[in-house]
């Protein structure tokens, strides 16, 4: 640190910076909770800003990615790529997560090893400068001009609002997600029509949350999103007219009519913007897959290429969720004559009540929504269509049910009673609740099914798929993304999982695989 003053730093020394900086936070007590998510590429990034603190954990995250966008091209990504390599190589040596505190310490006495303290980072490089403009960090220029409404803009508008069926689940256009979120919110009872606020929200929502997700974390998640992506993005116009509109106070027909100016906004999606970024943790499994790195252990899971929506999802539930928590428990701090155990006791009660009562209120929506549909009342008492549903919590947790009332239903729970029949025959006991379900029929003890087991299992069935009449493109759809998603599961996934699942199965059909 000696060495590495402010402004005339190495990555080595930032490291040193940043690691310091969160361990006399920790010390004082004036860590945010997010800082329990960040890993040693977001320790770099916290020491080459310091002494600059950020709002929250997207501004930290928009502002780190910008930065690392800012480094390609430069002699410097080479230093990071590095720093990314000797973190998962320490990993690996250490049998520690990335993200363990253990590990981050070990990792400081490799950088100089590595000549990662040899390069000083030019201060026009360093985020006080590189970012004193940046759009993740302060929005749209104040200079945008939007685009002037195409002629036949009130047309167009008139169209978007006709009520018409569900888009095909196939359309990955901002368009047609847009106006899917809109429905939903308008079905919530929000004032869609009247206000402009709401439309970066509605597409937001349908595209990236779970149904586990507040609505009130909504608009907060949405503006963290459209910040998130490369100003070089196609969508960035799209979404900088949606972030504009409510501070100019447009009305909804007049963002409209700026929206179909934009080309993309009738086109597909582009892929860097179906993934959450936007939270500590998540630079570093991204650029070590890009390095051909095929997985990176955290302290929640594994990550491989195909789970880095899941756990993006997964890390802005948690973080939201705790956020909840802490702001619950200082109530219950506060509150005098009150037996703290008890409080939390019943914060939790009405925790799961609050959840059970969310549920119970979905599942009425949508058996409404059936009613409505049919034209009739003898729809409310039908059996759930679906086989396989999936329960959402706010913290990014679920659970499965699956029901009985479909063919399928009954298959599922016939072949899942036929796996325990297989635990109990194998091991000689019940399965505990930390047991797989599905395991490795060679181990002597109960072990999961790894990623190469499924891997190739799924190839074996793209060989064979014709004689089952499948197209063999599914199974490998299947096996780069990590989830199948048909007519009957689509409900289960947002729409960006399912866009990104259709592509891959666009892609292996056009090389015949």
């Amino acid at each position: 640190m000696r060495s590495n003053t402010p402004g005339k730093l190495s990555l080595a020394g930032a490291y040193a910076w940043g690691y310091a900086a969160l361990g006399h936070a920790q010390q004082e007590g004036t860590d945010p909770g997010w800082y329990e998510e960040i890993d040693p590429l977001d320790v770099l990034f916290l020491g080459t800003a310091w002494p600059k603190w950020f709002r929250d954990e997207f501004e930290f995250a928009n502002a780190r990615d910008t930065w690392l966008r800012l480094l390609r091209g430069t002699v410097h990504e080479k230093g990071i790529q590095r720093f990314v390599r000797e973190a998962v190589s320490a990993s690996e040596e250490l049998g520690l997560p990335v993200d363990d505190g253990k590990l981050m310490l070990a990792l400081a006495d490799r950088l100089e090893a590595a000549g990662l303290d040899r390069r000083r980072l030019p201060r026009q490089l360093l985020p006080e400068s590189a970012l004193q403009e940046c759009r993740a960090a302060h929005g749209p220029s104040l200079d945008l001009r939007l685009p002037d409404p195409p002629e036949d803009a009130k047309e167009r508008i008139r169209r978007f609002w006709e009520d018409t069926e569900d888009e095909p689940w196939a359309d990955d256009t901002p368009r047609a997600v847009l106006r899917d979120g809109l429905r939903r919110f308008r079905d919530a009872g929000l004032p869609v029509e009247e206000e402009s606020g709401l439309l970066l929200p509605a597409l937001y929502a349908v595209l990236m949350t779970k149904p586990g997700e507040l609505l009130e974390d909504t608009g907060e998640h949405a503006r963290a999103w459209a910040l998130s992506l490369d100003e070089a993005s196609t969508l960035v116009p799209v979404l900088d007219i949606l972030l504009i509109a409510p501070e100019w106070e447009l009305s909804v027909a007049e963002t409209l009519g700026h929206l179909f100016a934009v080309p993309a906004f009738t086109e597909p999606l582009p892929s860097d913007a179906l993934l959450w970024t936007s939270s500590p943790g998540l630079a570093l499994p991204r650029l070590a897959f890009e390095l051909g790195i095929p997985e990176v252990l955290t302290r929640d899971r594994t990550v491989t290429p195909d789970l880095l929506d899941w756990t993006g999802m997964h890390a802005r539930m948690r973080l939201s969720a705790a956020v909840r928590s802490s702001g619950a428990d200082i109530d219950v701090e506060e509150t005098e004559g009150a037996d703290n155990t008890d409080s939390t006791d019943s914060a939790q009660k009405d925790s799961d009540e609050h959840w059970a009562e969310r549920r119970a209120a979905v599942r009425e929506a949508a058996r409404q929504k059936i009613r409505k549909k049919s034209g009739g009342t003898d729809a409310m008492n039908r059996p759930p269509d679906h086989a396989v549903e999936r329960i959402w919590n706010a913290d990014g947790s679920s659970e499965i049910r699956i029901s009985t009332h479909t063919s399928h239903g009954r298959d599922l729970k016939e072949a899942l009673a036929g796996q325990l029949d297989a635990f109990r025959e194998k091991f000689g006991r019940e399965p505990g609740p930390d047991d797989p379900l599905f395991f490795d029929p060679d181990a002597d003890e109960p072990t999961r099914l790894s990623r190469e087991y499924f891997d190739d299992m799924l190839l074996r069935m793209a060989e064979h798929a014709g004689e089952m009449g499948v197209d063999p493109a599914f199974f490998h759809a299947w096996r780069e993304v990590g989830y199948v998603v048909t007519e009957e599961t689509r409900s289960g996934f947002t729409a960006a999982e399912v866009i990104a699942f259709n592509r891959s199965l666009a892609r292996h059909r056009e090389a015949g695989e």
